[in-house]
């Protein structure tokens, strides 16, 4: 029995092996086979197999990693893919098109830098719910969390509006419904109308709530807008920085402009809208936020503004003069040189010419010279270019305008419409500031001819208006915005003649984006002539005349331009005190100058 157990244990045993072995050497053979598939299709691709003496892919029964096969490659990608994150981020379609392409292509950028992450766009508002990243407006009264941009509205009227400021608390109260003196701007008993853009009510609703006041008409478009501003005196609005117009009064809002640079003011501007990001913010999403380069999402470019002062009549003669020889050579511009230092262009119109010794011996008979001496003024108020259309360049002759222009010379500062010979007169003075390229030209209407400028002789330019005409068109044909003054006839009264009207509109029509009247001693009407606008007159700067309150009051034009526009002017009311100090006016002197200014300027000729 013993003997019959072993004897079959032994062939089980052989049997085991045998199909141990059989198996062995089918696997041994299905590798083989799997070999000589790969090396076909190697040589299909283009792929070599090398033999045992070059680094073979064949060793000991295994293919090298050197070589993988194409389900070794899916397994591969699908492995990479599995490990990447998809990091999905809505837009708010209440911000404008522009400034979410901006942000897409910020958000874009900012993830490139890090590892394993994918970023999807929703652009249905319905899928928000998958968003990890939500972009919208920050509601007024929340706190600023990871803002990255912002959007600048400004509050506007038509142009000629004699009040300047609005209280924001006053605009909050008036939006929720609650009694507000945002339009007791006057003692007019008409009412007052919010005219506002449906695409800019949406985002105001955002931030601010639903508008529960009265008097608020919703349009389609900026051009509805603006018709509305330009033809009801009661109209005001809320637009976008960019929209902004030379024909629009752009309120401060609680005594901040619109145009001030962050840098310049204390506190910011309340209807500088903050765009913010929102969600479950994990190290990945921290990461995006950090990266991301918040300066250019927005709809006002600081790096695009230029801004030019432009003032009246300067004179420092008689009891100017000897204001300077007793309190100091800058005293005149001791309370406004702040305010024209502020700008990127100061103009300084100087009707005289510096004569060493200054002799002062025929101011009696409206002879005039400066003593060189004086030039320390305009340099204290930062004067970066000087006209030169008065009527008295050479009171004491061409040797001395040239003195002067020599002096201007080595203060670095440009000037233009007058010269060491006529050519010079003609040439423009040329700035490019931030982007926007302004030319400067003018030229002497009054007289007397004798000192205009002519071939071999310095003087004023003279009003050779066939000349400038071209010279408009070069410069207009190379991209500038062109300025053009005036020393017309000089107008004791708000209304300019016929005789300023119909040569300061020919400059306009030339091509001139702004003229300006340097002659006045008195300021005057401001007109909007096709597409441009006329200063008739901006009256005296610095000056002695104190006879009466028209002539001490003055208007300095602060021009905006913006990527190449000129696209608004604030004007700067000035009173002359003490012969020779113009300081800025109070809101009743201020008034009264912009309300005669102002209806004045309706001209019908």
């Amino acid at each position: 029995m013993k003997k019959q157990i072993l004897k079959k244990f032994s062939a089980l045993i052989f049997i085991s092996f045998f199909l141990i072995s059989f198996l062995a050497s089918c696997q041994q053979i299905n590798n083989i086979f799997n070999i000589s598939n790969k090396a076909d299709i190697g040589e299909d691709k283009g792929l070599t197999i090398k033999d045992s003496n070059e680094d073979s892919v064949v060793q000991d029964g295994k293919i090298s990693s050197q070589v993988l096969s194409d389900e070794e490659n899916s397994f591969t990608e699908k492995s990479v893919e599995n490990n990447i994150k998809e990091i999905s981020y809505y837009i708010s379609d209440l911000i404008p098109l522009e400034i979410r392409s901006l942000i897409s292509e910020g958000i874009d950028k900012a993830s490139t830098s890090i590892e394993e992450i994918k970023i999807k766009q929703i652009d249905n508002k319905n899928d928000l719910k998958d968003s990890e990243l939500n972009i919208d407006f920050k509601i007024y009264g929340e706190k600023t969390e990871n803002k990255i941009g912002n959007y600048v509205l400004a509050f506007v009227s038509g142009f000629y509006n004699c009040n300047d400021n609005i209280v924001f608390d006053d605009f909050l109260k008036l939006w929720s419904g609650k009694d507000s003196a945002l339009f007791n701007m006057d003692d007019s008993s008409e009412n007052k109308e919010m005219i506002i853009e449906n695409d800019v009510y949406k985002i105001l609703v955002k931030v601010f709530g639903e508008f529960k006041g009265e008097n608020l008409k919703i349009v389609s478009s900026q051009r509805e807008v603006s018709d509305i501003l330009l033809n009801n005196e009661n109209a005001f609005s809320i637009i976008p920085f960019e929209n902004i117009d030379k024909e629009f009064k752009v309120f401060q809002i609680d005594t901040i402009s619109v145009f001030n640079k962050k840098g310049n003011i204390a506190k910011d501007y309340p209807l500088d809208i903050d765009i913010t990001a929102s969600g479950n913010f994990d190290d990945d999403l921290e990461n995006i936020l950090k990266n991301f380069n918040s300066g250019i999402i927005t709809n006002k470019d600081e790096g695009s503004l230029t801004a030019l002062m432009m003032t009246g009549c300067t004179a420092l003669v008689r009891g100017t003069a000897s204001k300077m020889e007793q309190k100091g050579i800058t005293y005149p511009g001791e309370k406004i040189a702040e305010t024209l230092k502020s700008a990127d262009i100061t103009h300084i119109s100087n009707e005289i010419t510096f004569v060493e010794g200054n002799p002062r011996d025929k101011e009696d008979m409206i002879v005039f010279s400066s003593d060189p001496k004086y030039i320390e003024l305009l340099r204290y108020v930062g004067t970066d270019v000087v006209e030169l259309t008065g009527n008295h360049m050479n009171d004491y002759g061409p040797k001395w305008m040239v003195y002067t222009l020599e002096m201007y010379e080595k203060e670095g500062w440009q000037f233009f419409a007058g010269g060491r010979n006529l050519q010079e007169s003609y040439k423009p003075a040329k700035f490019n500031v931030n982007g926007n390229k302004i030319a400067f030209l003018g030229c002497n209407q009054f007289g007397p001819e004798s000192y205009w400028a002519t071939e071999d002789k310095a003087g004023a330019a003279p009003p050779n208006y066939d000349d400038y005409e071209k010279i408009i068109a070069e410069l207009k044909k190379d991209g500038y915005i062109v300025i053009f003054t005036f020393a017309h006839q000089e107008i004791y009264e708000y209304t300019p003649s016929s005789g300023q009207i119909k040569d300061f509109r020919r400059m306009v029509e030339a091509g001139a984006d702004i003229i300006s009247g340097s002659q006045a001693h008195h300021p005057q009407a401001i007109e909007f002539y096709r597409d441009s606008i006329i200063f008739y007159g901006l009256g005296n700067l610095f000056f002695d005349q104190m006879y009466s309150t028209e002539v001490r009051q003055g208007m300095i034009a602060k021009h905006i331009f913006y990527k190449g526009r000129h696209i608004n002017t604030v004007i700067i009311t000035t009173m002359l005190e003490d012969y020779c100090q113009p300081r800025l006016t109070d809101d009743s002197e201020r008034y009264d100058i912009l309300y005669n200014v102002f209806k004045a300027s309706d001209l019908k000729q």
